[in-house]
Parts: C-alpha cells; sequence; structure tokens
C-alpha cells in the first residue's frame, strides 16, 4: 500500500543520496495519477533511469497501482489529497472550495519535505499536476513542466496552462512536435522554452510479437479509458456499418471510465446494443500489458482531436499490429501513412470503416505493415531512448 501524508511519510521521503562526497540532487515528481494509463506508465518507463541521477521523491493525488510499481523502482512516494486539476472541480462553487482546500493541505505537507531538506527541482508529469508552478513560486527553485496532453476546449483553459507553465518553468518538455505547435498557437514565446521527448515504451521480446491472422474475423484492439476524446462511439458506428455490409469483427475495448463519465460508459453500451453489435464487442475494463493487443490483428485509436503522442500507437506497433489512428497529429510522427498503418479523419466512421477495409481484405498487407511497425518502433521509441532524453533535459536545468 502506499504511504499517505503523515510524520512517518516525511521520515522515509526525507532521506538522501549519496555518490561520494556529492549530494545526489533531490527531485520531487508531481503527477496527476496514481494509476496506469498513458501519462503514469511514461513516468514509470523514464523512473529507472532518473532515479539513477536524482534521490526521487513522487507525489501522487490518489493511491493506485502506479504508486507501488514508482516504489519497486526506487523512488519516495507520498499520497496527498487529490491536488491534481481536473474539470470536475470546476462544476460548481462548492467543488471549487474542496479543490482549494486540498490543494493547500498538500502544498502543507509537500512545504514540510522541503524545509527538511530543499528539492533542487521541481517536475511536473502534466499539466494536471498543477501544484507545481504554486511550489516553484514559493520555494524559487527550478521547475520543468512536461506536456503530455494539450486540451483544446475550453479556450480559456489552455490559455491559462501555457501561460502558467511559461511564467513558472525552465523548460517545457512536449511528447511530439504535434503538441509543441499546439502551444505555440496558443502562446509563441513559449517556444523558447520547449524541447521535444517522444515518448518510449518498453519493448516486447520477440516471442511475443504477433502476426495478424490470415483468416477469421478481423480482431480490433481499442485501448484507452471512456473519455469524451478518445472516440471509442466513432468505432462502433463504422463497426455498424461493417455489420450492414455482411463483415463481422470483434471489437474489444480496453479502458474504464472516471466516475464523471459512467455516463458516456452506459451510452456506449447502449450504442452497441442499438446498432445489435452485442455479440461482436467485449468490454475488459482495464487491463496492463500485452494481453490487449496479442490477441488482435488491427490497432485502433479512434480519438476526436488528435492525439498529443499516443503510446497506444507504439505499443500496438511494437507488438506486431498495423494501427489505424486519427490525425495528423501526435500518432503521424509514430506510424507510417500506407506502410505502418492508417492516418484517418478524426469523426469520421466511413473513413475508419474504409481503412479497416482495407486490413481486412488484404491480410498480407496487414502482416507487412505490422512487421514494419515494430522495426520503426524499436529503433525510435525505445524507452532508454526516452529515459535518458529526460534525465539529460532536467540536469541540463540544474546548471
Amino acid at each position: 500500500m502506499a504511504v499517505p501524508a503523515s510524520t512517518d511519510a516525511v521520515l522515509d521521503t526525507t532521506r538522501s543520496v549519496r555518490s561520494g562526497d556529492t549530494m545526489t540532487p533531490r527531485l520531487l515528481v508531481i503527477t496527476a495519477s496514481g494509476e496506469m494509463y498513458g501519462s503514469d506508465r511514461s513516468l514509470l518507463n523514464a523512473l529507472d533511469a532518473l532515479t539513477k541521477h536524482f534521490d526521487v521523491t513522487i507525489a501522487f493525488p490518489s493511491d493506485g497501482p502506479g504508486v507501488e510499481a514508482a516504489q519497486r523502482q526506487g523512488a519516495h512516494t507520498l499520497v496527498l489529497p487529490d491536488f491534481a486539476l481536473r474539470r470536475r472541480n470546476f462544476r460548481s462553487p462548492s467543488a471549487l472550495r474542496g479543490w482549494i482546500t486540498r490543494v493547500r493541505s498538500s502544498k502543507r505537507s509537500l512545504d514540510e519535505l522541503h524545509t527538511a531538506q530543499p528539492f533542487a527541482m521541481i517536475y511536473s508529469n502534466t499539466f494536471a499536476a498543477a501544484i507545481g508552478p504554486l511550489l516553484r513560486r514559493s520555494w524559487k527553485c527550478r521547475h520543468v513542466t512536461h506536456v503530455r496532453e494539450c486540451p483544446l476546449e475550453p479556450r480559456w483553459q489552455i490559455k491559462t496552462l501555457c501561460a502558467i507553465a511559461d511564467h513558472n518553468s525552465d523548460a517545457v518538455l512536449c511528447n511530439s512536435y504535434y503538441t509543441e505547435g499546439l502551444l505555440a498557437q496558443v502562446r509563441p514565446h513559449i517556444a523558447t522554452k520547449t524541447v521535444v521527448v517522444h515518448n518510449g515504451i518498453e519493448l516486447p521480446d520477440a516471442s511475443h510479437v504477433v502476426v495478424p491472422r490470415a483468416v477469421g474475423a478481423l480482431r480490433i484492439s481499442c485501448v484507452g479509458r471512456i473519455h469524451p476524446k478518445k472516440g471509442q462511439g466513432v468505432l462502433l458506428d463504422a463497426a455498424a456499418i461493417a455489420r450492414q455490409a455482411g463483415r463481422v469483427w470483434e471489437l474489444h475495448f480496453y479502458g474504464d471510465a472516471l466516475p464523471e463519465h459512467q455516463e458516456l460508459a452506459d451510452a456506449l453500451r447502449a450504442q452497441v446494443a442499438a446498432s445489435e453489435l452485442t455479440d461482436q464487442v467485449t468490454w475488459h475494463g482495464f487491463v496492463e500489458g500485452t494481453d490487449r493487443y496479442s490477441h488482435c490483428d488491427v490497432a485502433v485509436v479512434p480519438s476526436v482531436y488528435p492525439e498529443e503522442f499516443s503510446l497506444v500507437c507504439a505499443e500496438a506497433q511494437a507488438m506486431g499490429l498495423p494501427v489505424i489512428a486519427t490525425g495528423p497529429g501526435g500518432p503521424s510522427e509514430i506510424l507510417q501513412d500506407g506502410s505502418t498503418g492508417f492516418v484517418v479523419p478524426p469523426r469520421n466512421a466511413q473513413a475508419l470503416y474504409a481503412a479497416l477495409v482495407r486490413l481486412d481484405d488484404d491480410r498480407e498487407m496487414a502482416a507487412r505493415f505490422g512487421a514494419l511497425g515494430n522495426q520503426v518502433v524499436r529503433a525510435k521509441f525505445s524507452r532508454e531512448a526516452y529515459s535518458n532524453s529526460i534525465v539529460a533535459a532536467l540536469k541540463s536545468r540544474l546548471t
């Protein structure tokens, strides 16, 4: 279990590491989730390298499997009242007051740690780790913001987040050139601080890489939390078009819903029933690891706004699957359109259907796409290359 904010937690996380006569710099990582979705997994993928160069403490806004995973990788952990920036905190005055109270409580706990033994740097793992800029202003230490998601609506929100990051960060890491471009459109000056670091993944053993099947109903993997952005409904629409055309595809959805999105999850199940797809759709909930891809023939990322990066795109290709993703966007920097998969317009079920038909009708092409995608990801998106780039970016801002 994770260690909650307490006196014992303070004692545990103020330990430091010495190398010879040199004190290892203390790094406070602020993250927005203790779960194992995109930004959480990206942080864990860099953690082994970070703990070799920093004495790492990670502040979590909630418990979850990511907390214990971080502990196993050598980081000190602290679970605090939920300080993460979430839209539900702004839906009513009482929700906002509750969030402000939690932020203040979390800041007091971190202030105690910093007073006992100062941190050299704060690393905010996402925009949603909103307490990082507050600490930077209070402690006057180095601060790096990592932008992994860039919400375009409402407009005031992204403008505010960009302004805060610009004023309170020594560097702004972006997970793709697409993300960097989005930030620059909103706030041109931030481009003077941005550094692009493509995410990396733990590459699967060659024995686990799959080959899309030559025959049988096309099996489609869709990995992602049930969320308005993720576009599961567009994939269901494409499957309904396929059913009307006499094609029967198997759809496997991996991911659960936050409480505020339970209504969307219910609506998607209703959509399945209305489209007579019940016998073709399986809702697996949250599943970790390669099982999300190993029994499928193609992976789909049907987001209604292009993903800023898409770990799913990289993971699926590493597993040997062709990928269809919406774009242009971050996935356009991972998959090669027409060679390892297809990029289709967002919210276009007909285009998604047409791309899936091409892979369904030409299974040899699907296998070629998957094999080449595996090579591309191994060459460009390894965990080692990613984590080394993160370490280099952070260390360069310490001097």
